[in-house]
């Protein structure tokens, strides 16, 4: 979502700027009549603002995931485990040992 921000407020700040080339060339017609200082001074604190709220929304969404992360505990006992590690040693194997008997469940000959 922060990204989809920064970028919008980036395509807002060059269509801004595209409107302003378009009206500083045409300032005689009608269409440079359409284009007035005050819509682009709106125009320019919008993608300020859409901007300030990506990087904003980016430094909150980053601090949850360093949080979790660092704090990796088995899901069944709740003691510290390894990096990238789902279950402890112990819980890892009953839960082995359980998928291997039911796809094992035959009869020995």
């Amino acid at each position: 979502m922060s990204s989809t921000l920064l970028r919008l407020g980036l395509y807002t700040i060059i269509f801004t700027l595209v409107l302003f080339v378009l009206s500083s060339t045409f300032d005689d017609t009608k269409f440079g009549e359409l284009i007035t200082s005050s819509l682009l001074q709106h125009l320019f604190i919008l993608s300020g603002v859409l901007i300030v709220a990506g990087l904003v929304m980016r430094v909150f969404a980053r601090s949850p995931r360093k949080t979790v992360s660092s704090k990796n505990k088995c899901q069944v006992c709740g003691i510290p485990i390894a990096r990238g590690a789902i279950y402890c040693r112990p819980h890892l194997r009953g839960m082995l040992e359980r998928e291997d008997r039911k796809t094992h469940n035959t009869r020995i000959r």
